[in-house]
């Protein structure tokens, strides 16, 4: 697997205790069947993601366009991409899985090369404690894909509720993004349609977020794009596109690990989260961290953002 031989030099072991962290924070979704989900958790991690039904026409909202009204889930069944977009082998926990990428063809994220050196410098085991995922601070856009997300209209807004209280309110009535000045952990989403696709277009990063527990990142200055795209009425095609050309040498594209599917939502949808509680993990990664950098050392979450512990 040339993504994990000659680019990486990832350390599974690592990563996994933070992904099943991760998992564990909030109550697992798709358990007894694998057809409930909720923000907050994977859908059915014992196997595939379960359809509501088969599939049908796709539901129309009163202006014609596609209704994505519902609850969905992208996720193969157990912690797969999290962890790593591009290819890599199972193990410690971690199911293996295909790279994600599907421009450029060879499914490898076209870093430039002090972005590369970066992207492996957070994937050692010395340097676990930087993510900031493992400390129960925040998800990036990027890395939610794999989680049950709901998806809302409500006026001139698209709404995505997503795992640990991650939700994005979409403006749909053609305002441009905020000034150049603020920066926000989600951006700074807007949305219009392209025929039956709704598109999601962020800005304003405030480069602080990674898009996998393997050291991915995109930078303050990305541009994302958004592409939901309805294939009946119970399978969404998700794609992100992502240029900045400070971090990439060129744009790329990734999708979810599997077609988004409609499933039935949990009827307690607003859950507690315990990610703080019995962080254990937390604590061996914060002492792995101090013998390697000195008792003084203080995390860097981003490239080019504050130092802060």
């Amino acid at each position: 697997m040339k993504s994990i031989s000659t680019r990486t030099g990832v350390l599974l072991s690592i990563a996994a205790s933070l992904v099943m962290f991760a998992a564990e924070s909030s109550p697992i979704a798709g358990q007894g069947g694998g057809e409930i989900g909720r923000p907050g958790g994977l859908a059915n991690v014992d196997g595939q993601v379960k359809s509501t039904g088969p599939a049908g026409p796709i539901p129309r909202r009163p202006d014609g366009h596609p209704d994505l009204t519902g609850t969905w889930n992208g996720s193969p069944g157990g912690v797969t991409h999290t962890v790593i977009l591009e290819e890599h082998p199972g193990g410690f926990g971690v199911l293996g899985g295909q790279t994600l990428i599907v421009d450029p063809p060879n499914g490898l994220i076209p870093y430039q090369p002090w972005a590369l050196a970066e992207r492996n410098r957070r994937r050692e085991d010395a340097n676990g404690y930087e993510d900031q995922v493992g400390h129960c601070e925040f998800y990036d856009i990027g890395r939610i894909h794999s989680f049950t997300q709901e998806y809302i209209f409500s006026g001139t807004t698209f709404i995505i509720n997503a795992t640990q209280h991650i939700t994005r309110v979409v403006p749909m009535d053609g305002r441009p993004h905020l000034p150049a000045g603020i920066r926000l952990w989600l951006g700074d989403p807007v949305g219009h349609w392209e025929g039956d696709t709704l598109v999601v277009d962020s800005t304003n990063f405030n480069d602080r977020t990674r898009m996998s527990l393997g050291g991915d990142f995109h930078g303050a200055d990305a541009h994302i794009v958004e592409r939901f795209q309805m294939l009946d009425a119970n399978t969404i095609k998700w794609t992100m596109t992502i240029d900045n050309p400070k971090v990439f040498s060129r744009p790329w594209t990734m999708t979810s690990p599997a077609p988004m599917k409609r499933i039935k939502p949990a009827p307690d949808f607003d859950i507690e989260d315990t990610c703080h509680e019995g962080n254990v993990d937390l604590v061996h990664l914060k002492n792995t961290y101090y013998q390697a950098h000195g008792k003084d050392a203080k995390p860097k979450y981003g490239t080019d953002s504050s130092i802060r512990r």
